[in-house]
């Protein structure tokens, strides 16, 4: 939270801003004001000077709250990409909010049921599109929205909606000296001011880039990297790669040996700590190594969310081309998709033009028509009906082409607005930061990078060997070429599975299966069981996705059993958090036990992450 006190004058309005002003320097200058002025002040003098006007001038991840006693009215509002959340709640003409569910149900007189539309998009693994969040009654003001205050309060509108401008017309070695520039200054925007930078780093090509403009916009020694590493799943370790970072850019910090189990033990620690379910799996390796990012004097965290978005492939492309009366461009366009290889089978091109123009070019409300019969034979027989009905009746999967512009340019546009968004990705990464005492952005969610980023030919983007040609291109030079132009990427399959359904068997059995499974209101729990649990990820089509799936299904599991039990936290027998340790020393408790609730029967892997600190 960026606040400075109350207001100076004595009729000023009062300013509250929780988040980052990046372009403060800027409207300091269009104001006329010192650069030293606080950000609270700055806006306040922008909303006399500009009313809601001031807000598309803004450049940042906020959430603000303006109140203009003297004149009787102010806003709420959330930045362009909703970066930084707000959370509202009204009921007998008063309305609550805050930038935190719980901070918010502190609030309020009573705590919020589960709301049932929530719970089902949560389970079947689907972003719920709109405001809503898992309480009734409790949704999120959408982002690059403004809810006016005040006697002409208007309700919420939006004051920023992205808006399709023709692509750059540059040849490619520009068009990468531009990327590159405005990545420089995402990045330099969210360098810690007062303390040291962390990049949680991987070895794929988008943590990476950060970590390389951050250190070659860093003074010596003040960029640290924070990696994961799984010696026992070679085909998701990515060590040798992290080394070579390591070494070519001069980067210190710690690095975590991963081992296998800590997932049902991190989802119930996030419960007692949040309110809410996991979104991620990772915490339990995260969280370590943030704690010793902070106690390092590391004040801000670094992530590459967003690349894979911001520079994929524009495969609706396809769809354009097949409306302008193209069909020939089709199966050219479907040859230089990313993966294709050098000669894609006849299957496979025929798939992709089905999938990327033919369905890209209907309509959506025809689409959605046509996709009826499926989409509700697509949805797990373990849901109950009523669920089920609700499920179908809230998907909104075609929202995208509602927007203006082609359709390759509208899918992405809409990926990156709003359905990253509406994962809850951004409030994930926000809250595991909070926990170790830092702050984490992100710089490829940076509006005028995004801008720029949509404006990329799409043509440019249609590569056969490598994805995100252009990030690519950007980064000759300053990433080492084992990474740049690396055509795998690691996938997390084998560590999911095995801790699953190993360590943290016993633990996922009994949440789903056992006599005490709030699950059993909202799904079929013998279908779930014979589905699901009986087959394992050996008899499923997809294992990973078997394994995401069950993933939701037990933090759902962690999250209804807390609200049963009014916000309290039902926790394993004999839980322990692991120690983050430099040098590879087995891990220790982090704290006490706590003392489980009499009624509890789980039992949850401890999580196993060793760390060792890394030389410059």
């Amino acid at each position: 939270m960026a606040y400075s006190g109350p207001p100076r004058e004595p009729h000023a309005p009062l300013c509250l801003l929780d988040g980052f002003l990046d372009n403060a320097a800027e409207l300091s200058a269009a104001l006329q004001l010192p650069v030293s002025a606080s950000p609270e002040a700055l806006l306040a003098v922008g909303w006399r000077r500009w009313g809601r006007g001031l807000l598309p001038r803004m450049r940042g991840d906020f959430a603000l709250l303006i109140w203009d006693s003297e004149h009787g009215e102010g806003l709420l509002a959330r930045d362009q990409l909703g970066v930084r959340s707000l959370f509202l709640h009204k009921s007998s003409g008063v309305l609550s909010f805050a930038s935190e569910i719980r901070n918010l149900l502190a609030l309020l007189p009573a705590r919020p049921v589960p709301d049932p539309m929530g719970v089902a998009h949560w389970v079947t693994m689907s972003g719920r599109p709109g405001s809503g969040t898992l309480y009734t009654g409790i949704r999120r003001l959408n982002p690059g929205a403004v809810l006016l205050l005040g006697r002409d309060g208007r309700g919420e509108e939006r004051y920023w909606t992205p808006r399709f401008v023709e692509p750059l017309d540059l040849p490619q070695a520009e068009l990468a000296t531009r990327v590159r520039e405005a990545i420089g200054v995402a990045v330099t925007r969210r360098l810690s001011k007062n303390g040291g930078t962390g990049i949680l780093m991987s070895g794929g090509l988008d943590s990476s880039s950060v970590a390389a403009v951050a250190v070659a916009r860093s003074p010596p020694g003040s960029v640290a990297a924070y990696s994961a590493e799984f010696p026992d799943h070679p085909a998701v370790d990515e060590s040798d790669l992290i080394d070579q970072l390591r070494s070519e850019l001069a980067l210190g910090g710690v690095s975590a040996a991963v081992r296998t189990g800590g997932l049902v033990a991190s989802a119930l620690e996030w419960v007692e700590a949040w309110g809410l379910p996991l979104t991620s799996w990772g915490e339990f390796w995260a969280g370590p190594l943030l704690r010793a990012a902070s106690r390092a004097g590391v004040q801000m965290m670094l992530g590459g969310d967003g690349g894979d978005e911001l520079f994929d492939c524009r495969a609706y492309l396809m769809a354009d081309r097949l409306r302008a009366g193209h069909p020939r461009d089709v199966l050219a366009l479907a040859r230089e998709l990313p993966g294709s290889g050098e000669w894609p089978s006849r299957r496979a091109l025929i798939r992709a033009a089905q999938e990327f123009a033919l369905k890209g070019a209907l309509p959506g409300g025809l689409h959605e028509l046509l996709d009826r019969p499926r989409a509700g034979r697509q949805l797990p027989r373990w849901l109950r009906p009523t669920l089920a009905r609700a499920l179908r009746e809230s998907a909104d999967p075609y929202a995208w082409k509602r927007l203006d512009g082609p359709r390759w340019w509208a899918n992405d546009a809409h990926v990156l607005t709003r359905g990253v968004e509406e994962l809850g990705i951004f409030e994930n990464h926000r809250r595991r930061a909070a926990l170790a005492g830092l702050e984490s952005r992100h710089p490829l969610f940076d509006l005028d990078l995004l801008e720029l980023g949509l404006r990329q030919p799409p043509r440019a983007t249609f590569d056969r060997r490598h994805d995100r040609p252009l990030l690519r291109a950007s980064m000759a030079g300053l990433l080492p070429d084992a990474v740049r132009l690396r055509s795998g990427k690691a996938r997390f399959d084998s560590l999911l599975v095995d801790s699953l359904t190993g360590p943290d068997s016993a633990a996922v059995g009994a949440l789903l299966s056992g006599p005490r499974a709030e699950l059993a209101a909202y799904l079929d729990l013998g279908e779930l069981r014979r589905a699901l649990l009986d087959c394992g990820p050996a008899g499923a089509e997809d294992p990973f996705r078997w394994t995401y799936q069950v993933w939701r299904l037990v933090t759902a599991e962690c999250w209804l059993r807390a609200q049963a039990d009014n916000g309290s936290s039902s926790r394993p027998t004999g839980l322990q958090a692991s120690r983050p340790l430099a040098g590879m020393q087995a891990p220790s408790p982090l704290s006490e036990p706590h003392a489980p609730p009499p009624s509890s029967e789980l039992q949850a892997s401890t999580p196993r992450v060793a760390l060792r600190a890394i030389a410059r």
